[in-house]
């Protein structure tokens, strides 16, 4: 029987990678990297207070996000000054809240719209947490330890959702067992705190299952690994609580140095929605970045924690929300008829055109199925620069970071389409900044180490659009 001994364990305790409040300082302090924005990689993340909490490939780092804030708008720079000024910070694809969290500690109110319903619970409890008793949560741990201690011969009241199927059981058994007293304990907990013991839960759950990121999630068997059959799941829990108690006491303290507490709402819906909870010329700067045009399957990749977090309840509630995702799926409307371009731009046409015309007799799965994706995905970042011309303030200003994609060997650079279509929509395009080079597959015939005959990379741009005054 293996077990699992992918965790450093010292003298029995469970190692963990704190980050200083001195080496966040110096992340700061360190500046951009190529551009007055630095890195997006969201990897930067890991090291950084309360944006370590749960990954989520579909950001950016929170290094990023703060520049952008204190470069669009330098009186973020007074955290004192700006909280009485009213700014509004939005971040229409707010993840796990990386934008909102670094608005609210330059002491800027922030909204946020995310439709992914563990993305928008992080978000949510990263953003509420300051207010939590510090020393309750710390009694919690400590209760949580006791609890789990005293398992042994017991059968946990919790079962395993009933919505949740996967190919090879998710879980271990013993695993599993450790899980659902884990969710006993949760659900003795108040709502503040049993909040953060899910962020926590779901935010590990995947690093002790039979299944890995790599980094679409799939079995480890798929990839090459051994299942896991046993894990010490209560001290890989404590030791991201632990970073999450750090965390939560620098957060607090930062936002106790403004003259007044910044606020912030988080609507879980479709930034297509907008219009229904924002007015207009309401935002000052946006900063965000939307999926990626690489057919990247963000609901599924988060399935295990919708629904062992109890946020879904069946496949039905995941096919509204890839439905009502941005840029949609290439499944979803792989099968249709050829669908139109609404943005009126001949390039875009001919480029969609070509690809229609590859692996034509592959039917769903050649050209027509893809550039369907990518019709849909050009549709909808019209609908998002509309919609930014709506709620940005005269002279409001957003930075959006986009990737290039290459399909079936051909290069698309979005942050280029991304600039035409704001212009149609009457934004105004100051800035498009090639950031970096990535790693990994666009979508199809696309990794690093396929390039097309112009030897096109992956990589990260960052686009600024404004509204005219």
């Amino acid at each position: 029987m293996m077990v699992y001994d992918e965790f450093a364990i010292s003298n029995g305790q469970m190692t963990t990678v704190n980050s200083s409040m001195n080496r966040q300082a110096q992340l700061w302090q360190a500046g951009p990297q190529g551009s007055v924005y630095g890195d997006a990689a969201s990897s930067h993340n890991k090291s950084l207070s309360m944006h370590r909490w749960a990954k989520w490939i579909a950001g950016f780092s929170g290094e990023f996000a703060r520049n952008a804030i204190i470069h669009l708008l330098p009186a973020a720079q007074h955290p004192t000054k700006s909280a009485r000024s009213g700014f509004v910070v939005l971040d229409p694809f707010a993840g796990v809240g990386t934008t909102l969290v670094e608005a609210n500690r330059l002491g800027l109110d922030s909204i946020g719209f995310e439709i992914n319903p563990f993305a928008s619970m992080v978000c949510q409890v990263k953003l509420g947490s300051a207010d939590i008793p510090l020393e309750d949560l710390k009694a919690s741990l400590d209760g949580y330890e006791i609890f789990i201690n005293g398992t042994d011969g017991l059968v946990p009241h919790s079962s395993p959702p009933s919505g949740f199927k996967s190919r090879i059981p998710f879980f271990s058994p013993a695993i599993e067992r450790k899980v659902l007293f884990t969710l006993d304990f949760l659900n003795e907990l108040r709502p503040q705190i049993r909040d953060i013991f899910s962020v926590a839960l779901a935010s590990v759950m995947v690093e002790f299952s039979n299944y890995t990121y790599e980094p679409s999630l799939g079995s480890r068997p798929g990839a090459g690994k051994p299942l896991i059959h046993d894990a010490p799941v209560d001290r890989i829990i404590l030791a991201k609580l632990q970073d999450m108690v750090h965390d939560i006491a620098e957060y607090r303290d930062t936002a106790a140095n403004g003259a007044s507490k910044p606020c912030w709402r988080v609507h879980e819906c479709s930034f297509f929605d907008a219009e229904q909870h924002l007015g207009r010329s309401s935002v000052d700067i946006v900063v965000t970045s939307p999926p990626y045009m690489n057919n990247y399957h963000y609901v599924r990749n988060s399935r295990p924690q919708m629904f062992w977090s109890g946020l879904v309840q069946t496949s039905s509630e995941l096919q509204r929300l890839e439905i009502g995702n941005f840029g949609k799926f290439w499944q979803t409307v792989r099968a249709d008829d050829p669908l139109p371009l609404n943005p009126k731009l001949p390039l875009l046409e001919k480029e969609i055109g070509e690809i229609r015309l590859i692996n034509s007799d592959r039917r769903v799965y050649g050209g027509n199925g893809w550039a369907n994706y990518i019709t849909t995905y050009m549709n909808d970042l019209e609908r998002f620069c509309q919609l930014l011309n709506i709620v940005l303030k005269p002279g409001g200003t957003a930075v959006v970071v986009v990737g290039n994609s290459i399909v079936q060997g051909k290069e698309f650079k979005v942050e280029e389409r991304l600039r035409d279509i704001a212009e149609l929509c009457g934004l105004r395009v100051p800035e498009v900044t090639k950031l970096r080079e990535r790693v990994g597959s666009s979508i199809i015939n696309s990794g690093p180490r396929l390039r097309t005959e112009s030897k096109s990379a992956l990589y990260d741009a960052a686009v600024v659009l404004r509204r005219p005054i």
